[in-house]
């Protein structure tokens, strides 16, 4: 394997080594079913203490990443034991590398979810929340710079998502949006004038929240959301032919 970083920063040191040890295993440097190493070992690959590596290590067992077994030690898990809707671990997945199926799977979720969170909105919304869904949006379209667009754009969907009326679809949802939507937009916008496409899709998500017609905001998000998987399929083929 590729030794992760062996120095971490002080700061939140048990989160820095979970980070770098689940990417060891993510991008398979560590191999389901093999062990890490012992905890001496990782304490001097990077220098921290071993209540760091215990932190860490319970991290990434609640996340299925990693199996605790007494007398054994420390199992890597098989892919098909983490909690893969877990924010954090997404976002892990989506900067080791683009996972394109992980990416459309995420599509497909935000498919079935956001349509009806785009018709709760306009149904349950307060005037004040709408206004502000409206502001969002012209931040959107007064970017200046690729990052504003992509914060904007995240800020949006938050916005859209915080005024549906459901705590049950909010609370999960939420981190889930956080975590990973902006990882996926700085993986596949490539431009500002690219990003600035998108403008008429999100332009009549808005309008029909504004205006308050549920079924025509359910479409337009839908029809959003299909857009933004297609971009990321062609981007896919262009990524195998040149991998190949």
């Amino acid at each position: 394997m590729s030794e992760p970083s062996s120095k971490v920063h002080r700061a939140r040191l048990h989160e820095q080594v979970a980070r770098n040890l689940s990417l060891s295993i993510i991008r398979k440097e560590l191999e389901p079913g093999s062990l890490l190493p012992n905890e001496d070992e990782l304490c001097q690959q990077f220098d921290v203490s071993r209540t760091v590596i215990r932190e860490a290590i319970r991290i990434m067992d609640a996340r299925g990443l990693v199996e605790v077994r007494p007398r054994i030690g420390t199992r890597i898990c098989p892919p098909s034991r983490w909690a893969l809707t877990d924010p954090t671990l997404l976002h892990w997945q989506l900067e080791s590398a683009p996972d394109f199926r992980l990416i459309q799977n995420l599509y497909e979720l935000r498919n079935m979810i956001e349509p009806m969170v785009a018709k709760l909105t306009t149904q349950r919304a307060s005037d004040e929340e709408i206004a502000e869904i409206c502001q969002v949006f012209e931040e959107m379209k007064n970017a200046r710079t690729l990052e504003e667009h992509i914060q904007a754009d995240l800020k949006l969907h938050l916005a859209i998502l915080d005024a549906c009326g459901n705590k049950l679809v909010r609370s999960p949802l939420r981190p889930l949006i956080e975590n990973t939507l902006g990882s996926s937009f700085r993986l596949f916008i490539r431009s500002l004038d690219k990003a600035k496409q998108s403008l008429p899709l999100h332009e009549a998500v808005v309008e029909a929240i504004r205006t308050r017609k549920p079924e025509e905001a359910a479409n337009a998000m839908r029809a959003m959301v299909t857009s933004s998987a297609e971009d990321v399929r062609k981007l896919e083929i262009e990524f195998n032919k040149n991998h190949e």
